[in-house]
């Protein structure tokens, strides 16, 4: 997703009506943001805007491995989400196509061949989640049985109830995706219907953990050099 702007930022706001846009219209590139992920099919946010009432734009992509494991889980959401693929090679999703998802939909890799040289083939899509103006609104990970489909574990949270950080926020739903994986991964994983031993999810190939604990890392180091500049009698600036 880019933009170009030509015009003064009091002439480009016009068009939002009277008293302008809430917040200030910015810019990202969604290929450019391939290089911040921290795994496969780990949203990537492209703005910092996703409170209440926003459209939040995140960026996911995938690329095949010769020893892919099974990643595939079924997602819910009060809302239904867009996706448009900005670009792929060997996927179910094809370039420029877009898809409006259902409210609850199986998320996997998308390609044909999963299983395949590194790279060979490949998809990154723009994801489009809108956050309704007011709590609540539901969010789930569900985990089925690989041999039935029976529903094994579920997992649900509120989007608007998001850990609070002082200096860079969190896009809440990437918590909930690595929570649920740790604790579905906790159980014995074993249908109640079939029998069947599920396999654990493969947490490690998604970025989902690691987003949430650099987030954290980065909130607590910003707050230790504040500390740092403070007990040197030095003022924010000096954190900026």
């Amino acid at each position: 997703m880019t933009a170009q702007v030509e015009a003064s930022t009091q002439d480009t706001l016009e068009w939002f009506g009277a008293g302008g846009p809430e917040k200030e219209p910015v810019v990202a590139n969604s290929f450019a943001s391939m290089m911040t992920h921290q795994g496969m099919q780990q949203q990537r946010e492209l703005f910092s805007y996703f409170g209440p009432g926003d459209l939040v734009p995140v960026t996911a992509f995938a690329y095949s491995i010769p020893d892919m494991p099974r990643f595939h889980f079924y997602h819910y959401n009060d809302q239904q989400e867009i996706v448009v693929c900005m670009a792929s090679e060997g996927s179910p999703l094809k370039t420029g196509s877009v898809h409006v998802q259902s409210t609850t939909h199986g998320v996997t890799m998308f390609l044909n061949k999963p299983k395949a040289p590194v790279m060979e083939s490949y998809q990154l899509s723009l994801i489009v989640i809108r956050m309704l103006p007011a709590a609540p609104q539901n969010e789930a990970k569900i985990f089925r049985c690989s041999e039935c489909n029976e529903i094994l574990f579920r997992y649900d949270d509120d989007m608007h109830e998001g850990m609070a950080f002082p200096y860079y926020p969190e896009l809440p739903n990437i918590r909930l995706y690595a929570d649920a994986v740790d604790q579905f991964n906790a159980t014995d994983r074993v249908c109640r219907s079939c029998g069947h031993e599920n396999e654990e999810f493969p947490q490690y190939i998604a970025g989902w953990k690691r987003y949430t604990q650099f987030i954290e890392l980065a909130n607590r180091a910003r707050g230790d050099i504040e500390k740092a500049a403070a007990a040197a009698g030095m003022g924010k600036e000096a954190t900026l």
